[in-house]
């Protein structure tokens, strides 16, 4: 009997080695795609819309009280956040990362492999616009972001200079991604 107790530790770690190798590693980190982006979303895309515009002001506006520079527009991060606000309505979730595991990091160096700065991102998704005007509805998302610490850290946070903003529409929901980035 004290023999087999002195094998049980070591029988139940082979069990669940066993296990967890029949199963697949769930503490694996998941391969992503650093060279494609969702097709759907990549052709849905919008560009530049009111919304974006009003949405950069807000922010920077915001950031203004807060001593930290005003952001400006890049062109591959405008395309970034895009695709994922696109991909958002299109495959019906809402997060950071899309169904494939691609988050921020990885769509910008979809976009442009050689990127080597930091990125980070906000998201938003409103279901009742009521008509509301652009500015008024950028007015509506940064104060849903200020009021999140994670996400009012990262709106504040005056290393990032960079941003793109990207907006996508379904019935009546509007989702918003704003990617944030140092040079």
């Amino acid at each position: 009997m004290r023999h087999l107790m002195k094998l049980a530790p070591g029988l139940f770690l082979a069990l669940a080695l066993a296990a967890c190798a029949s199963q697949g590693d769930p503490l694996k980190p998941q391969r992503v795609s650093l060279t494609t982006l969702p097709e759907g979303a990549s052709a849905a895309a919008q560009g530049d819309t009111p919304l974006t515009s009003a949405v950069l002001a807000a922010v920077n506006a915001y950031r203004a009280q807060k001593d930290a520079p005003p952001l400006a527009t890049d062109s591959v991060l405008q395309r970034a956040a895009a695709i994922h606000s696109a991909d958002m309505s299109l495959r019906n979730f809402i997060g950071n990362f899309n169904p494939d595991g691609q988050g921020p990091q990885e769509r910008v160096l979809a976009l442009k492999p050689d990127y080597k700065g930091s990125v980070m991102q906000t998201i938003s998704v409103r279901h009742e616009t009521d008509g509301k005007s652009p500015e008024a509805l950028a007015a509506d998302i940064v104060k849903g972001w200020t009021g999140d610490p994670t996400q009012r850290k990262v709106i504040r946070d005056a290393s990032f200079t960079q941003t793109g903003i990207g907006v996508a529409t379904k019935g009546n929901d509007i989702y918003v991604t704003e990617v944030f980035a140092t040079p």
